[in-house]
């Protein structure tokens, strides 16, 4: 009993409870943006599950906390949206006001203020989180697939020997049996149109 009593005494320190609620979002979007990688996953819901655990017992502001939360998705939604950053900057401002309204005063001498330090940098984290690291995976979701026939189709194969309509060709540093109509002799550039099994049909380039 005395050591959940001394975990929930730990919990309640504003300072904990802020960064909990900020790495358990953040662990839940990557998830969320990278399915099957688990451990993000789990790390942001045992976070948001003890940052829950903080909140009730301290006494928190539910309009600061909206706030603050709307300042996460503005900062997060920067990511999605190309354009010049303002939906980035109002979310920071938005996060720096709820996170210093974050908890109500708990009378004469108790501060329940998150210091202004661990706001700073909590504020940097968020934003170089969104604008950066969350940017770059949802860039990465965006690109077309490398491997298999979406790698080869489109590439430029080197001719090593033709007869008629087939031959053989270099591609990626690998040998295919090719066919198609083209007129090539050895050393030529082609195109690969589409590949059926291990043979491939190229076009002129």
């Amino acid at each position: 009993m005395q050591v959940a009593s001394s975990i929930v005494a730990f919990l309640a320190d504003p300072n904990v409870a802020i960064i909990l609620l900020i790495v358990g979002i953040y662990g839940i979007l990557f998830e969320l943006l990278s399915p099957g990688a688990i451990l993000p996953g789990l790390v942001g819901t045992i976070c948001l599950i003890l940052a829950f655990i903080a909140f009730s017992a301290l006494p928190v502001h539910y309009g600061a906390l909206a706030l603050l939360l709307l300042g996460i998705g503005l900062m997060a939604g920067e990511a999605l949206t190309p354009g010049v950053g303002a939906l980035g900057v109002f979310g920071l401002v938005a996060f720096v006001v709820g996170a210093l309204f974050l908890f109500e005063s708990g009378g004469p001498g108790i501060d329940r203020r998150v210091s202004l330090g661990v706001i700073a940098g909590a504020a940097i984290a968020c934003a170089g989180v969104s604008f950066f690291v969350l940017g770059a995976a949802l860039r990465a979701r965006s690109r077309p697939p490398v491997t298999g026939d979406a790698e080869l189709i489109g590439s430029r194969a080197t001719v090593i020997e033709w007869s008629g309509d087939r031959g053989l060709v270099r591609v990626h540093g690998e040998v295919w049996s090719a066919r198609g109509a083209v007129r090539a002799t050895d050393g030529d550039i082609v195109r690969v149109a589409a590949r059926e099994g291990l043979v491939l049909t190229v076009e002129p380039q």
